[in-house]
């Protein structure tokens, strides 16, 4: 082993950082590479492990898109007890060469190159976990770990060894082929060669021995002790520049890469994966975040279950509600099950909480993440729940300003740039917090102000990608046909169906009133008044079921109902209790379909604008549907249960008084007797024959009369006397 003065090696890390000079051969990812995800590999390597491990690594591959590749930090850990012996129980021993190599020009070749690998050691290695590492593109070592002794498994290196080693170091590593080959091979022992013009080479004992020069032509250092396999640690390996980074732990490893955000963990898991399914629509309630956490706790009891697809559309409701699921999805382990969120439509305001809080967010390519939702959040609540939110941020590994910008679109986001080359996103007022402070730079502002579409969030690294349905979410995760979609029974899924259509439940309100009109007008309690019941307890079951009733929309509905029926059964006519009546019903019925009061952003608007067109369209369809079916409905028999019909007595009364009218009507009109008066008979007045009766004395027939009074229904005539000319 070889180990070079402390202060030289510090002097040369330094400014290797400072510069940010890559390792010799290494391709350095770039400063737009935010985002990592870290998958840790078990030594030593069984048969199902690399399979598991390469279905995994395949599945990220999947997602790049281009030239930007998924980056993927694979870190080396031991799979076995730590009460074994300390020299069996390095990682890497007993690894059978086969299974590396097959590994090793995997992450090497084409399939591997979808992803931009990083192998960390935070822990010394040997066997051929080494030839593992040498197939990524990159490796990061802590300072004092080792990287050696590769062919320790094997009773003698054959040729085949040493061309897989040299064959897949020359596509990816940085390290010298003569290195290489003391890693394997005890007879291969490293020497340094430092020419008289500056330039350093690297080669093994053998090679040296062959080469003939002058003694004055460079100067040599044996680097590897003879007989023995080459161990190097992780200080001199970055001082020679062979490796790229220096990381004792994640934390140091994120700034070495300069990510923006805390590296995201993705375990290997074993067997196939097994989905469970959750879709939140609608409005944010406590009783949706319970059904949807029961619904998840009893997935995760079965050992199988290892993905859960959640599919986002909602436009929040309730920040409390939305932090309490996301905080719970963010705190499932994530060697448990991966969490994976798809915005199928929007998730605007404190619904974006929940995508936030998965390990993995793909969108449709129209939808939208953050924004005016159903909830107005302003940044004196989010103080208000700034220690909550803090929590959740750190859980779910997201900067304050992500979780900050798409909850509350008021707040002023910025980006804040490192020293080191890392991002991050926040608030001045928040990030004063940050013990890092002093590192921090103000960059521009990020506006949030109408949420994020798919191309803004994915270039912020919010998002994976963009996917137009949830089934080729599901493929890009191994789940060949989607599970179906957890619901507690098939009542509730009809109820938030019905919920969901908002012209349905002012229908039920308004035929509510007409029967309960109705009703009000007919003695007693008839078919009527049990439909306006029905009506109403099926509008309030809706909303009370979605949360989105309370007492304010009841009494306004309450008293806008009295107000109502003082004016049509108290005070008729329609005056101020008419008015009033039906404003506070519209204004109750209105709420009733919405968590706010008063409209306050741009999303609230349109809802209400377009709760009042449905509720003016109902009206309206309802009024030309009474004109137009008047006759219709008036000859219906349920319409002839509904209204008050007139008494038999009160018909006949009716009758009488309309002949009545009608015979007072005849006064002083001229007539012929048909019969003869004595004193009652016939008699033809206008064109109808009436029946008489002689004021004096009889009248003989076919004689000109004159009505001169009506007693009860009989005419009093005279005889009508004929004036001469003369």
């Amino acid at each position: 082993m070889c180990y070079q003065p402390i202060f030289f090696s510090a002097v040369l890390l330094l400014a290797s950082q400072l510069l940010g000079e890559p390792a010799n051969g290494a391709n350095q990812l770039g400063p737009d590479s935010r985002l990592a995800t870290l998958v840790p590999v078990e030594f030593p390597l069984t048969s199902s492990s690399e399979t598991r491990l390469r279905e995994t690594l395949e599945r990220i591959g999947n997602r790049s898109s281009g030239t930007d590749r998924p980056l993927v930090v694979l870190e080396f850990i031991s799979g076995r007890s730590s009460n074994q012996n300390n020299e069996d129980n390095v990682i890497g021993r007993g690894t059978s060469f086969e299974r590396a190599l097959g590994l090793a020009r995997w992450l090497s070749g084409p399939k591997g190159s979808r992803i931009r690998s990083v192998a960390y050691l935070p822990n010394s290695i040997s066997g051929h976990a080494v030839l593992v590492a040498l197939g990524c593109e990159e490796i990061a070592i802590a300072a004092t770990s080792e990287i050696g002794r590769a062919g320790i498994d094997e009773a003698a290196i054959d040729a085949t060894v040493r061309q897989a080693y040299l064959d897949v170091s020359a596509r990816r590593s940085a390290f010298p082929a003569a290195a290489v080959l003391s890693l394997i091979d005890p007879l291969e022992s490293l020497v340094r060669i430092e020419m008289v013009g500056g330039a350093t080479e690297y080669t093994t004992a053998p090679q040296l021995a062959q080469k003939k020069r002058a003694e004055t032509a460079w100067n040599e250092t044996q680097l590897v002790p003879a007989n023995q396999m080459a161990v190097f640690v992780g200080q001199e390996l970055r001082t020679w520049r062979w490796v790229a980074h220096i990381a004792n732990d994640r934390e140091q490893l994120a700034q070495a890469l300069k990510l923006s955000r805390p590296i995201t963990e993705q375990p290997v898991f074993e067997g196939e994966r097994v989905a469970i399914r959750l879709h939140l629509r609608g409005i944010v309630s406590s009783r949706q975040v319970n059904r949807n956490i029961r619904a998840i706790e009893e997935g995760l009891n079965r050992k199988e279950v290892n993905l859960i697809l959640i599919e986002v559309d909602s436009a929040g409701g309730n920040l409390s509600e939305s932090l309490r699921l996301a905080q719970y999805l963010a705190d499932i382990p994530s060697d448990r099950a991966e969490v994976v969120s798809y915005i199928s439509g929007s998730a605007l305001g404190d619904a974006a909480l929940i995508p936030l809080a998965s390990d993995t967010i793909l969108m449709h390519p129209e939808a939208k993440l953050g924004g005016p939702g159903e909830a107005t959040i302003s940044p004196a609540i989010c103080k208000e729940k700034k220690s909550a939110l803090n929590e959740f941020a750190k859980s779910a590994g997201r900067s304050d300003g992500e979780v900050l910008g798409c909850i509350c679109p008021e707040m002023q986001i910025f980006e804040y740039n490192a020293f080191d080359g890392r991002k991050q996103w926040s608030n001045p007022q928040w990030i004063v917090d940050d013990p890092d402070l002093p590192q921090w730079n103000q960059g521009e502002q990020i506006s949030f102000q109408n949420g994020l579409g798919f191309n803004k969030a994915n270039e912020m690294g919010l998002v994976a990608d963009k996917a137009i349905s949830l089934e080729v979410v599901g493929n890009r995760f191994g789940i060949d046909e989607l599970p179906k979609e957890v619901q507690t029974n098939a009542t509730e899924q009809y109820v938030e169906w019905l919920a969901g259509q908002g012209w349905l439940s002012m229908l039920l309100f308004l035929v509510g009133i007409v029967c309960l009109s109705a009703e009000l007008s007919t003695p007693g309690i008839g078919v009527a008044g049990l439909m306006s019941a029905v009506c109403f307890l099926l509008f309030f079951w809706i909303h009370l079921f979605q949360g989105t009733v309370e007492w304010l929309e009841i009494l306004l509905i309450a008293a806008g109902v009295i107000c109502l029926a003082l004016e049509l059964f108290v005070l008729p006519g329609f005056g101020v209790f008419g008015i009033t009546g039906v404003v506070l019903l519209a204004v109750g019925l209105l709420l009733a379909g919405q968590t706010f009061v008063f409209p306050t952003n741009e999303y609230q608007w349109q809802r209400t604008a377009t709760g009042i067109g449905q509720l003016g369209l109902i009206v309206l369809t309802l009024m030309a549907g009474a004109i137009l079916f008047r006759k219709q409905l008036a000859n219906l028999p349920m319409v002839r249960w509904f209204a008050l019909q007139p008494p038999k007595e009160d018909k006949e009364l009716i009758a009488l008084v309309q002949v009545e009218e009608e015979l007072r009507s005849l006064m002083g009109w001229h007539g012929l007797t048909l019969s003869r008066c004595n004193p009652s008979g016939k008699a033809a007045i206008g064109d109808r024959i009436y029946g008489v009766a002689s004021q004096d004395a009889w009248i003989d027939e076919d004689t000109d009369i004159e009505v001169v009074g009506l007693q009860g229904r009989t005419l009093i005539v005279k005889q009508r006397v004929r004036h001469s000319n003369a």
